[in-house]
């Protein structure tokens, strides 16, 4: 994987412009698999803090009211977008038989913390509030996001708990980053600082575009892993890759959430780095991850 990157000239991000970087995204998300059909996709807006965001609803059965889940993406709050998490999205409403409603929200640098959670807070109200909208259930709701979007899903987790609600069925944090990079003395940081896939620099470098100011990385609302409580969470479903600068940190959280009584699954995927489950034409683990997180999604349903 990590020679076809190179073959393809894929420069690390922390050593590029903002547009250079997302162009970057452009071609490595060239390396997913076929999209799959999925019934019914259709691009909305959603209301964010700041006015309406591009949202895509991936419907595999468009005559029922399925499961909701709201789908942030990652991208280390600078890239990412529903373009690019097009087809994760497709192969898991299809494969767990729910609607994914899939987030556009405002990224940095052009809007820093608070304001991507803010959207994020504001667009699963809305969702959870109008699920005729895109044709959900109002009973069943789930979080999923991956890497920054893990980040914008816990902290959204704990915006709902402590501002009145809703409370999602569950939150799935797929390889999420929970603290500042430039801080971090996880054992996991240092073994995997040069990557493979992503490395401490880029990491520092996407929380440098977040946060406006090192003071912002001890609010929990930008790094969940500060916060004193996590009891009344919903239960959790943690995923990390074991070449990952990021897997303590996750590990470090599925243990305080546990701790605060929060059921919590975990499962370190050996042999996968950052951001695999974008890569399903590259990993085999990341369609393992769609089947995992499929079954999940689908107990209890059965």
């Amino acid at each position: 994987m990590t020679a076809r990157l190179r073959a393809a000239q894929v420069a690390s991000y922390h050593t590029l412009t903002v547009p250079q970087a997302r162009a970057v995204l452009e071609r490595v998300t060239a390396m997913q698999a076929p999209e799959v059909p999925v019934a019914e996709v259709r691009d909305v807006l959603v209301p964010g803090a700041a006015g309406q965001l591009p949202a895509r609803v991936y419907h595999p059965a468009p005559t029922r009211r399925l499961p909701l889940v709201v789908y942030v993406h990652g991208g280390g709050w600078v890239l990412g977008g529903i373009e690019p998490a097009d087809r994760p999205c497709r192969r898991l409403a299809v494969a767990s038989d729910c609607v994914v409603v899939s987030v556009e929200y405002r990224r940095a640098p052009e809007t820093q913390f608070p304001g991507p959670l803010e959207d994020c807070v504001r667009a699963v109200r809305w969702l959870a509030d109008n699920p005729q909208a895109v044709g959900a259930d109002a009973e069943h709701l789930v979080l999923l996001g991956d890497s920054a979007g893990g980040n914008l899903v816990a902290a959204t987790a704990l915006c709902l708990r402590d501002g009145g609600g809703p409370r999602a069925d569950r939150q799935i944090l797929l390889y999420p980053c929970l603290a500042p990079a430039r801080t971090s003395t996880f054992a996991s940081y240092e073994r995997y600082a040069d990557g493979p896939l992503m490395t401490r620099a880029e990491m520092e470098w996407f929380w440098d575009h977040y946060l406006p100011s090192e003071a912002d990385g001890e609010d929990p609302r930008a790094a969940p892993l500060r916060a004193v409580d996590l009891s009344g969470l919903p239960p959790a479903t943690v995923v990390v890759a074991e070449l990952d600068p990021l897997r303590d940190e996750g590990l470090a959280y599925a243990d305080r959430l546990r701790a605060a009584g929060v059921p919590t699954e975990v499962t370190v995927y050996q042999g996968a780095a950052h951001g695999f489950w974008w890569l399903d034409g590259e990993m085999r683990q990341a369609s393992e991850l769609t089947e995992q997180l499929a079954r999940r999604l689908r107990a209890g349903r059965e």
